[in-house]
C-alpha cells in the first residue's frame, strides 16, 4: 500500500502543471468519480503520471542500452520505446484495476444482498426503519463499501437524514447502484427478482467470444515457435535477441492466457477454474441444501430440518460427510448452537464460495425461520443458473479437446523437423564441404557446437511453453505426463532430421 500512496502522492504533485498525457482507455463516468472519492486524483493526474513515467523509463533504457548493449541505434530505440510504453501502461491501468476489483467484489454481493434485504422486507414490513436496515446491512458484509457505510450509520447518529446520505453515495457496482437507487425511489418497498446482473452478462459475453480467443491462442503457440524455427536457421545465433525473444514468447503466451482464457466473474455456481474434487465438493454441499431447505419448507425448526436433511441424503455425500457428521453430533449433544454450527462449517470449508452461502443461510434463518426457505431456494436457483453457464464452457473446453492434443503432438514434430535441418542450412550459408577423412570428427564438431546447442534447447523450451499452456486450455490435470511425451516427440524429430540430413553429405 506505501507503494500505491508514493505513486498517488505523484500524481497529485503534477496535477497543476501543464504536461502531455497518455490516455491508453477511455474511462466512462463512473470511473472517473471513484478515482475523485478513492483516491483523490484526476483522471488527467494519471494520464500525465503516465507520460512521465514513460520518458524517465525511456530515456534510463536507452541511455543504459548504449553503453552496455552490443546492439544498433534503431534497435536500442526499439526496444527501449516498447519496455518504456508497457511500464507506462501498466501505470496507467493500476488504479483502474483497484476500482475493477472492489466493483468485482460487490457485484458478487449484489443478489445475496437483494435476497437478505428482501426477507428483511417482509419481516419489518413498511417501517421507517428499513433504510437503516439497509445500511446497518452492507456495514455488517465484508465488502469494500462497508466502512463508507458505517460512518453513514454514525452521521445518522448525529441525525442527519438516512434517505439523503444513501442518495449521495456512489460504488464501483453498476449492479449495486442501480438497486440503491431504486429503493429511494420506492421508498424501500423495491423487491423485484433481478433477471440478470452485469457479471452473469460479462460472463455470456465471455463465452460467446471464447471461440475466436482460442484461435488467436493457438496461433501464436503454434506459429511463434516456428517463425523462431526460421530465424534461428537463416543467420547466424545471436543469444542477446534470444534472451529477448524467448522470455517475450513466454509472456506473450502467459498474458493470452490470462487475458483470454481465464474468467474472473465471481458468480457462486461457477467453479471451473476448481479441481474434480472441489466441484464434487460443491455438488454435494448444493445437494444438502435442497435437502434442507424442502425441510425447511414443512415448517420444522432449522436445527431439525439440517438434521433430517442429512439422514435423508448421507448416503450421497462422501466428501463432505465426516465434516458434517462431526458438526451434527456436536449440535445434538448441545455443544453448539444452530449459528454456532454454521461458523465452524465455515472455517472446515475453507473455500470463498462456502462461506458466502453458509453466512447467508446463517443470516436468513437468523431473521426469519419460517420463511426463509423462499429465500435460500432463490438463492439456489441463482447458483442452478450459474451452473448451466459454466455448463456451456465446459461442452466448449470438451470440443477444444482434439484440437489441443492435436497441436501437442503436432507442434514438436514440427519443430523438431525443422530444427534438426540446422546442419543443412550450416553446411550451405558457411560452404562446408565435409570429406569422408574428417567426416565423424565434423559432425562431432558440428554436434557440440555452440549453435546446435542453443538452437536445441531454444525450440525445446518453445515447445514445453506452448504444450503447459494448451494443456491449460482443457484444464488437463495430469500435465506432466503428457509434457514429457511432447518433449520426447520434440527430441526424436529433432535428431531424426539431424542425422537424416547428414545422410546427404
Amino acid at each position: 500500500m506505501d507503494f500505491t500512496n508514493s505513486l498517488i502522492i505523484l500524481c497529485q504533485k503534477i496535477h497543476p502543471y501543464h504536461i502531455p498525457k497518455f490516455r491508453f482507455r477511455k474511462l466512462d463516468t463512473r470511473y472517473k468519480v471513484m478515482y475523485e472519492k478513492e483516491y483523490n486524483l484526476h483522471e488527467n493526474d494519471i494520464n500525465k503520471a503516465s507520460f512521465i513515467i514513460f520518458l524517465i523509463s525511456f530515456i534510463t533504457l536507452f541511455i543504459t542500452s548504449i553503453f552496455l548493449s552490443i546492439f544498433n541505434l534503431f534497435q536500442i530505440f526499439s526496444y527501449s520505446l516498447i519496455f518504456s510504453l508497457f511500464f507506462s501502461y501498466n501505470f496507467n491501468k493500476k488504479f483502474y484495476k483497484l476500482i475493477l476489483k472492489k466493483e468485482n467484489q460487490l457485484n458478487a454481493f449484489v443478489y445475496v444482498i437483494r435476497i437478505y434485504f428482501s426477507l428483511i422486507q417482509k419481516s419489518v414490513g413498511n417501517s421507517a426503519d428499513l433504510p437503516i436496515n439497509f445500511i446497518k446491512l452492507i456495514s455488517d458484509y465484508n465488502l469494500p463499501i462497508k466502512n463508507e457505510f458505517r460512518k453513514i450509520l454514525n452521521k445518522i447518529q448525529l441525525g442527519q437524514n438516512p434517505e439523503m446520505l444513501l442518495a449521495n453515495v456512489i460504488t464501483p457496482s453498476i449492479d449495486f447502484n442501480s438497486y440503491l437507487k431504486e429503493l429511494l425511489i420506492s421508498n424501500f418497498t423495491y423487491n423485484e427478482t433481478l433477471t440478470e446482473n452485469s457479471l452473469e452478462k460479462k460472463f455470456r459475453q465471455y463465452l460467446r467470444e471464447i471461440e475466436s480467443k482460442l484461435s488467436v491462442f493457438f496461433f501464436i503457440g503454434l506459429f511463434f515457435p516456428l517463425g523462431l524455427c526460421f530465424l534461428i536457421l537463416f543467420q547466424k545465433i545471436n543469444v542477446i535477441l534470444l534472451i529477448i525473444i524467448l522470455p517475450l514468447f513466454f509472456l506473450s503466451i502467459k498474458t493470452l492466457n490470462k487475458k483470454f482464457l481465464r474468467n474472473d466473474s465471481f458468480l457462486l455456481g461457477l467453479l471451473n477454474n476448481y479441481s474434480k474434487e472441489e466441484k464434487a465438493k460443491f455438488h454435494e454441499f448444493i445437494s444438502f441444501l435442497k435437502s434442507f431447505t424442502l425441510n425447511l419448507q414443512k415448517n420444522s425448526s432449522p436445527e431439525i430440518a439440517f438434521l433430517h436433511a442429512y439422514s435423508q441424503i448421507k448416503s450421497q455425500i462422501v466428501l463432505i460427510n465426516t465434516l458434517f457428521k462431526t458438526q451434527i453430533t456436536n449440535l445434538i449433544n448441545f455443544s453448539c448452537s444452530f449459528e454456532e454450527m454454521l461458523e465452524n462449517l465455515q472455517i472446515e470449508l475453507s473455500s470463498t464460495r462456502f462461506k458466502i452461502i453458509l453466512d447467508v443461510i446463517g443470516k436468513l434463518v437468523s431473521k426469519n425461520a419460517y420463511i426463509s426457505y423462499k429465500k435460500i431456494n432463490e438463492l439456489l436457483n441463482e447458483i442452478s443458473n450459474h451452473q448451466k453457464l459454466e455448463n456451456q464452457l465446459e461442452i466448449i473446453i470438451k470440443g477444444e479437446r482434439f484440437r489441443v492434443l492435436f497441436f501437442l503432438f503436432l507442434l514438436p514434430i514440427i519443430i523438431g523437423g525443422i530444427g534438426g535441418l540446422f546442419p543443412l542450412f550450416n553446411i550451405m550459408i558457411n560452404n562446408i564441404s565435409l570429406s569422408s577423412s574428417i567426416y565423424l570428427s565434423s559432425i562431432l564438431e558440428l554436434f557440440f557446437s555452440y549453435d546446435f546447442v542453443v538452437i536445441f534447447l531454444a525450440l525445446w523450451f518453445c515447445v514445453y511453453i506452448s504444450s503447459y499452456y494448451f494443456l491449460e486450455i482443457i484444464s488437463y490435470e495430469r500435465k506432466s505426463v503428457l509434457i514429457i511425451i511432447s518433449c520426447i516427440i520434440y527430441i526424436i524429430a529433432f535428431f531424426s532430421s539431424f542425422f537424416n540430413v547428414l545422410n546427404y553429405f
